[in-house]
């Protein structure tokens, strides 16, 4: 083989992204750990000792909150943690979802829509690392059972509420118990723990009280773990929540079905925020209707929608959106008189309200190697957090919504 041809033959391989060094004879990273603590409020941790955060806090960066995304649901705000875009950019825009476009729905119920990547838009972080060359686990992080731009994280599983947290806590270590050439370099976990208590009991019970140690003590199952295997201090580790918690009741509900006609809409999404659909003619009298329907209840025109929301250009986002005040819940006459008959359980708490409300607050934590060490920072966006992550990966710097400045201010 002539050397000309031998250089045409490596040329070739690289343009394919065939000539990526083995991965024990490049530099990885260090592991990072991001977890998140669904429905954790911001001032969870100052009502319960939390000594395995505030050990983690100690030796890195706490924010003072975490400031969500439009709407404050769950999947909305994970997707946006792992790909620094708004829910209005990437595509899940709410929990429930209507494409017009195809005609198909989503929920977090319907496992095969959930695994479609269809729905996923914007490139979330393991897809870059991926790209990269490295390693990536990912344990129920909302889009990681899609194949995203062709692309899966290296270990992942179908999302399972009854796989108790000390074996998620396992299935991470175990990751880990490699040679290092093999490890993954990003790792999540997920806990709902907070979230499921909180929707029952209401963010100020004691059943929250009691939820939020025991989630601190996963913390610290996870940290001993790393001890054990000597790795606690080259392992990054973010602790994050999506969304906080407002207390809630069935006195202070807003009917639909008293101000707008089934026939004439289609409900997406509801409560505290509200996602709706007017048949076709119908969205002047629709929306003329709810505008004026209850003093509690706002609602916009999908090109009118609050700029900090930044909610008004993805063709998923419904033609009339609203949102309750703190405290109200936006339901249905057959909810509420299920409720009222004692056939429904009331909740207790709900989260999805307009991110500026203090209750709608999250958690951020963060410490390792990477991290700066007894820092304090003011609140920031949650889409701030893609810029850090990528930075202690090592990934290229990309366009996201999110502000660079966070990443520097905790960053060493």
């Amino acid at each position: 083989m002539t050397r000309r041809v031998l250089l045409l033959l490596t040329l070739l391989a690289w343009v394919a992204g065939a000539v990526l060094p083995p991965a024990h004879a490049r530099q990885l990273p260090s592991t990072l750990i991001l977890i998140s603590f669904d429905g954790w409020r911001w001032d969870y941790d100052r009502k319960v000792p939390v000594p395995h955060l505030q050990r983690l806090a100690a030796r890195g960066v706490k924010a003072d909150a975490l400031i969500p995304s439009f709407p404050t649901k769950t999947f909305p705000n994970h997707y946006t943690i792992v790909t620094g875009l708004y829910p209005g950019h990437h595509g899940i825009v709410a929990n429930n979802i209507l494409d017009a476009a195809s005609g198909r729905t989503f929920t977090v119920a319907k496992r095969e829509e959930v695994g479609d990547w269809m729905w996923w838009g914007g490139e979330p972080i393991w897809v870059a690392a991926a790209r990269a060359g490295q390693r990536t686990a990912t344990l129920f992080w909302p889009g990681s059972e899609a194949q995203i731009a062709g692309v899966r994280p290296s270990h992942f599983q179908i999302y399972d509420d009854t796989m108790a947290p000390s074996d998620r806590i396992r299935w991470a270590l175990s990751r880990l118990d490699v040679p290092a050439a093999e490890r993954p370099t990003l790792l999540t976990l997920y806990f709902e723990d907070l979230d499921v208590t909180g929707h029952a009991a209401g963010p100020d019970s004691q059943a929250v009280r009691d939820a939020t140690m025991r989630a601190d003590s996963y913390l610290g199952q996870l940290m001993a773990g790393l001890e054990a295997r000597q790795m606690d201090d080259e392992v990054n580790i973010v602790v994050v929540s999506d969304h906080g918690m407002a207390a809630v009741s069935p006195d202070r509900a807003i009917v639909l079905d008293d101000y707008v006609s089934t026939e004439d809409v289609a409900f997406v999404d509801v409560t505290p925020s509200i996602g709706i659909y007017p048949k076709p003619g119908r969205e002047d009298v629709v929306f003329r209707a709810l505008r004026r329907a209850h003093p509690r209840l706002t609602v916009y025109r999908r090109a009118d929608t609050p700029r900090h929301w930044h909610y008004r250009d993805h063709p998923r986002i419904p033609a009339i959106v609203g949102v309750a005040d703190e405290g109200w819940q936006v339901i249905r006459r057959s909810t509420l008189n299920g409720i009222r008959a004692g056939r429904i359980r009331a909740s207790g708490g709900e989260h999805g309200y307009d991110p500026r409300v203090r209750a709608m607050r999250g958690i951020f934590y963060a410490a390792g190697p990477a991290f700066k060490q007894g820092v304090r920072v003011a609140p920031f966006e949650n889409v701030s957090i893609y810029p850090m992550l990528a930075r202690v990966l090592g990934l290229p710097p990309v366009m996201r919504d999110g502000d660079p400045a966070v990443a520097r201010a905790v960053l060493r």
